[in-house]
């Protein structure tokens, strides 16, 4: 009953001004009406009706009018009221509409995520048929490693021998003060040799071995007759028999292409150690002019040798191409398909998707096949499109072995690519 009530309210107020519209027209008719029916209880004289009916018809009109009116502004009332009911299914539609694209979107992203990922794992589980057709595989990159390291060793030695060849050319006295400084130099290092060995037993922190050994060295070729000893020996050897040695010499080699190599080390009975690295060695000789010179070679061997690693990573990459050039390039399309896909129009949750992805690609490799990746984005012309990719990406993080590292300065070439 109590709902019944409401909906008669309800239909009160949605139709008031037709109700009140109807209520004015029976009003226009009735009051003339009352007064014919009643005309003889009413004291009235009929001759004088005219101004009664002029009354009567103005305010009749007047009534019809206003119900008139009343009638247009519950038309109103009611369009408006339709307009807001349309207004709302309209608007209840537009969420509708809302929710079914919102739906759609998240069926066809998971749709697109799904074909992604399909393309994706079918290029890497390609990557691990690649790998299984290298011979030795993982064990494939570690050879070629190793390769790498003999062909910038020869690189080395094809460079240094045309800096001496130059020396030789330009300035041939200049050439000769270095054979010299060499040959005096490692005849010290051979008296320290002999030295050492007669002292194996030793303990050198109990007494001034060291000191001594080391004063001897500063003054054995102080004597006149030692100096022109030398000098009788040096010129025993000619010239270029004295370049050749000079250029296949395995220590220099070292310095020019090793960062810890020692020209000395020899540990006593008692486990103390003594050494003369490599750079003690030729950055201590008395004549700077030599000095620099091997200063200079090393940088640009071993401290900032961009060019000369290029040269022999290019060398290895022609030997290996046939072999390696499909893994390589194989790795590129991954990377670039990632770098490609728009997982998202929120740019951060975008990269965080594909930073998912490249971290699950890098799991794929050896710390020694990313090693020579880095190389070969690095060093390699074929590389420079890899290289572009990887940039800012992070990718090589923290999982290149340092002490597999080959140069000095490839920290600073993996701090280029974060």
């Amino acid at each position: 009953m109590g709902d019944n009530l409401m909906k008669e309210s309800f239909k009160f107020k949605e139709n008031k001004w037709t109700f009140f519209g109807w209520s004015v027209i029976g009003l226009a008719i009735l009051a003339p009406t009352f007064l014919l029916l009643f005309r003889d209880s009413i004291v009235i004289d009929f001759n004088n009706l005219g101004p009664i009916g002029d009354f009567f018809g103005g305010t009749t009109v007047g009534l019809l009018t206003l119900a008139s009116m009343l009638f247009v502004i519950s038309s109103i009332s009611m369009q408006k009221k339709q307009l807001g009911m349309q207004q709302e299914e309209l608007k209840m539609q537009r969420e509708e509409l809302a929710k079914t694209r919102k739906e759609f979107e998240l069926t066809n992203k998971t749709l697109t995520k799904q074909q992604f990922e399909s393309t994706f794992f079918n290029m890497i589980n390609l990557h691990h048929n690649l790998l299984k057709d290298l011979e030795g595989m993982r064990e494939y990159f570690n050879e070629n490693y190793e390769s790498l390291s003999d062909e910038y060793r020869s690189v080395v030695k094809n460079h240094w021998n045309e800096q001496l060849n130059m020396l030789k050319e330009k300035k041939p006295n200049r050439l000769k003060r270095l054979l010299q400084t060499i040959y005096i130099n490692n005849m010290k290092i051979s008296f320290v040799k002999k030295e050492l060995s007669n002292y194996r037993n030793v303990d050198f922190k109990d007494n001034k071995l060291m000191e001594e050994i080391k004063s001897n060295l500063e003054n054995i070729f102080e004597d006149t007759l030692s100096k022109k000893e030398l000098s009788r020996n040096f010129v025993e050897v000619t010239i270029d028999d004295r370049l050749s040695a000079c250029i296949n010499d395995r220590e220099i080699l070292n310095y020019f292409s090793d960062k810890n190599s020692d020209r000395i080390y020899v540990y006593n009975i008692k486990g103390v150690k003594y050494s003369i690295s490599n750079v003690e060695f030729f950055e201590s000789f008395h004549d700077e002019e030599v000095i620099n010179f091997f200063k200079q070679i090393r940088k640009e061997t071993l401290l900032e040798p961009s060019r000369l690693k290029s040269i022999a990573y290019e060398k290895l990459y022609k030997e290996k191409e046939e072999e390696i050039g499909h893994y390589y390039r194989n790795l590129y399309r991954i990377m670039k398909f990632i770098h490609d896909e728009q997982f998202s129009n929120n740019s951060k949750e975008n990269e965080l998707e594909k930073k998912k992805y490249r971290g699950i690609l890098r799991a794929q490799l050896s710390s020694m096949e990313l090693l020579m990746l880095f190389y070969n984005v690095v060093y390699s012309k074929k590389g420079e499109k890899f290289k572009e990719i990887l940039k800012g990406t992070n990718f090589f993080d923290d999982h290149l072995i340092e002490s597999k590292l080959l140069w000095a300065n490839d920290k600073e070439e993996l701090a280029a690519l974060k």
